[in-house]
Formats: C-alpha cells, sequence, structure tokens
C-alpha cells in the first residue's frame, strides 16, 4: 500500500461558518455504501499491519452477547473477542475492555490487537474486544449499548475467563474512548435515560482513553481552527460522512450535549465519582483541545489523571498507515499499561517470552496464478 508523503497530500481546510454538511440530506443506503468503501480499506490496512513481524496476536476465542438496551435489540448481536495471556494464571486476572476507534462507521475489535498484546505483555491481564454495531444502519445510542451490554455480560461471565468483576479497566481509541466514557455514565446512571441493566454493575477500576471526542456542540471548523495544524486534522468527507451517519436524525450542533454523546461535558458531580484516569492525546488532533479542557476540570476536582501529548502526531497516530508500527506508539502504549498497573497495585511485568507461543496471523503473499499455470505447462515426463 502506498504511503502519500506530508507535503503532497490534500490540505484540511475548515469549514465556513455557514457550512452545511452534504451527506445529510444523502439517503441512508448511500451512506451505508460510502462507509462500506471506507470499512473494506481500513480492514486491508490493519490486516496488513498486524501480520508484519513482530506479527500481532489473535483472539483465544470469541462470543456473542444479546442486545437488552438498544431499539434493535435480540440475541447474540455483539460479538466479543476474548484474549487470554498464554502463562498460567495465579487466581483472577484483571480485565482491560477494549473499544475500537472508527468514528462509529467502521472498525472491528482486532484492530486493537497490538493494544491487547501491550495489555497481556505487561499486566496479565484478560483482554475483551467488543464489536459494536456501526452507523448508518445503527445509529446513536446503539453502538453505546452495545458496550453496556457487552461490559455486564463479561463481568457476568467472570468465573468463565478467569477474571475478577471488580477489576475492570476500560479503553478506548477515538470513537472508542468516547465510547467508553459514555459507558461509565450509563453504568453509573441508568436512570437518567430510562435503562433498566440486566445484569449487576462491576466495578470500574480505571478508565484509558486515546484521543477521545467529548463535545459534539462545538462546531467542525472551532475543533478545526484549535489545532496547530488544521490542515492535518481529518478530512471534511469523513467527518460529514461521521456526522451524518451516526448522528441520526440529525441533531443541531448546539443541542448534542446529551452526555452520552459529549460526555466530557458531564457535570461536576458526576466528575468527582469518575475512577482514575488515562488521557493519550495528539498534538495535531482537532480534538486536542477538548480533551485537555476535560483534564484540567478532572485536575481541578483532584481526581487521578495522567496527560499525554504525543508530539506532532495525528489523530490515530497509532493505526496504519505506516505498516510498521512506530516506537512512538510503543512507549505511549507502555504509560498507558504502567498507569492500569499503578490502579490494580500490580508490578509492571514485562513478559515477551510467554507471549512467543500465542498463535499470530502471518502475512503470506500467494503466489500468482500465471505462474502456476506455466510450471505446470513445463513438467515433462520423468
Amino acid at each position: 500500500m502506498e504511503i502519500v508523503p506530508e507535503h503532497i497530500r490534500k490540505p484540511t481546510v475548515p469549514e465556513p461558518d455557514d457550512y452545511v454538511n452534504p451527506l445529510e440530506a444523502s439517503s441512508r443506503w448511500t451512506l451505508n455504501a460510502r462507509a462500506q468503501a471506507i470499512r473494506y480499506a481500513s480492514s486491508l490496512g490493519f490486516s496488513i499491519a498486524n501480520r508484519t513481524e513482530p506479527a500481532a496476536p489473535t483472539p483465544s476465542t470469541e462470543f456473542w452477547v444479546d442486545s437488552t438496551l438498544a431499539e434493535a435489540k435480540g440475541p447474540k448481536k455483539i460479538r466479543v473477542e476474548v484474549w487470554t495471556p498464554p502463562r498460567l494464571a495465579i487466581g483472577p486476572r484483571a480485565a482491560v475492555v477494549a473499544l475500537h476507534g472508527g468514528g462509529w462507521i467502521l472498525g472491528q475489535g482486532t484492530d486493537n490487537a497490538r493494544w491487547a498484546c501491550a495489555v497481556m505483555t505487561s499486566l496479565d491481564a484478560v483482554v475483551f474486544t467488543v464489536n459494536y454495531r456501526l452507523a448508518p444502519n445503527y445509529p446513536f445510542p446503539t453502538p453505546i449499548e452495545d458496550c453496556v451490554d457487552a461490559i455486564l455480560a463479561i463481568a457476568k461471565r467472570a468465573a468463565q475467563f478467569g477474571i475478577d468483576p471488580n477489576r475492570m479497566i476500560l479503553s478506548g481509541f477515538s470513537a472508542g474512548a468516547t465510547t467508553a466514557l459514555s459507558s461509565w455514565l450509563i453504568l453509573k446512571e441508568p436512570a437518567r435515560w430510562n435503562y433498566t441493566l440486566p445484569f449487576a454493575v462491576p466495578r470500574i477500576t480505571g478508565l484509558v482513553l486515546f484521543y477521545p471526542g467529548l463535545d459534539w456542540t462545538i462546531n467542525r471548523a472551532d475543533k478545526r481552527l484549535s489545532c496547530a495544524r488544521p490542515d492535518l486534522t481529518l478530512s471534511k468527507g469523513l467527518t460529514d460522512l461521521i456526522d451524518a451517519s451516526y448522528v441520526y436524525p440529525p441533531i443541531p450542533r448546539h443541542d448534542r450535549a446529551d452526555l452520552r454523546l459529549s460526555p466530557g461535558l458531564m457535570p461536576d458531580d458526576l466528575m468527582k465519582n469518575l475512577p482514575p484516569i488515562h488521557l493519550c492525546l495528539c498534538e495535531y488532533d482537532m480534538l486536542l483541545a477538548e480533551g485537555l479542557r476535560f483534564a484540567e476540570r478532572l485536575k481541578a476536582l483532584k481526581k487521578t489523571v495522567t496527560v499525554r501529548v504525543v508530539a506532532k502526531e495525528k489523530h490515530a497516530w497509532d493505526c496504519p498507515p505506516p505498516m510498521v508500527q512506530k516506537e512512538s506508539v510503543e512507549v505511549e502504549y507502555g504509560e498507558a499499561t504502567q498507569a492500569i498497573a499503578n490502579w490494580l497495585g500490580q508490578e509492571h511485568d514485562t513478559d515477551r517470552e510467554s507471549m512467543r507461543s500465542m498463535k499470530t496471523k502471518r502475512l503470506r503473499i500467494p503466489r500468482p496464478s500465471f505462474l502456476a499455470l506455466r510450471s505446470k505447462s513445463t513438467i515433462g515426463p520423468f
């Protein structure tokens, strides 16, 4: 896959004040077709990246979760992958739930394979990746409700997977980070949205949030202009598709204060109940400013929070391309797992030796069919 050099990429220009998202007038079929094309490209990129050496591990198993909270409810609607460390466990392990990014329109659990590897290597924790249903077929709030159902189902199966439901970490990337925080809100105050939760609520020990979106009431132009490099922010084509697909029926920007959409707007009385938080933000990200504001509020309330800003990097800097993992990704994943170790009161022990026994997907390049045909035609009798 060719990587376009930075200096010849088309820069992103902030939207004018009178900008109207043209995709809000599109049919759901059209939006879905656009999303499917991007999903294919994204899936291909992650598939190649996860197979490059050192190859990322594959899930140990998977199971399906019933949807009980969403309008489109039903049995076995949500797939969850389980990543179990290979070494022998002594007592129940901690659990880390990972929610993938993709603007709620693309992505899958295995996108977080390298994060799962970092957690298993450093913490000996069981990782669960959630394949929540995606917009535009399943707009807000279905993806969040799917994640809450998955978190509750994971805790209910604690004995099956050898985890302690009172030592559970929620983590997420981009949209998944927003959803992790929104899920905590629903678990904390389900009555606010008239939810009846199907199972007992586990204790959430901490939240690891990589470049989350926290305030949907701010328009895209202002988000871009708050960034030191607006030209390096996500393209208008992509953010238009996300907005039109996920927030449906359309909600005026100033009315998007529902805490499930904009969890960064939660009042102080709720913030005081938050568990420890680790925030990893990117310097050239249109979401940086709202992340820093959220961190300052947490600090003012004397909450436990660590903040990392990856210098000179864009949103989703840890995702392909490039296909070779950056050194900064290993550093930041290490900082995040160290924060989790501190919360859990356990050692941050690097165990690469036993991880080598885990099954991985390796890059295989099939032999072109024309070569196979040619070789057959040249084989003569012995």
